[in-house]
């Protein structure tokens, strides 16, 4: 066990820093803090650019959406004046049937 405590001494021992040590420690943090600024503008921007690409994709699928509201209407409408030129049709085959067949 002596050996280990002495090892461990030895590589926990005080040592002065190297020169320059200091004002490299300050350089890194200052340019950190530019990294975390343009990474905060990153992300903000990434954020709007986001929120544009949702908003662009909610108007169209709007605009599809009342596209086909309306195509369904039209062709609902025309559905209803096939059935009324039907029953139309219908109603002179009837009468023309009823007239050729009177005795």
């Amino acid at each position: 066990m002596n050996r280990l405590e002495n090892r461990l001494r030895d590589a926990l021992k005080r040592e002065e820093p190297s020169a320059g040590f200091a004002e490299r420690v300050l350089a890194s943090t200052s340019e950190t803090k530019q990294d975390a600024w343009s990474r905060t503008f990153a992300w903000r921007g990434l954020r709007w650019g986001l929120a544009t690409v949702l908003f662009l994709a909610l108007v169209m699928v709007g605009i599809e959406y009342r596209q086909a509201r309306e195509e369904r209407a039209k062709g609902e409408a025309a559905k209803e004046q096939l059935l009324l030129a039907l029953r139309i049709t219908g109603d002179q085959l009837q009468f023309v049937w009823s007239k050729v067949n009177q005795p």
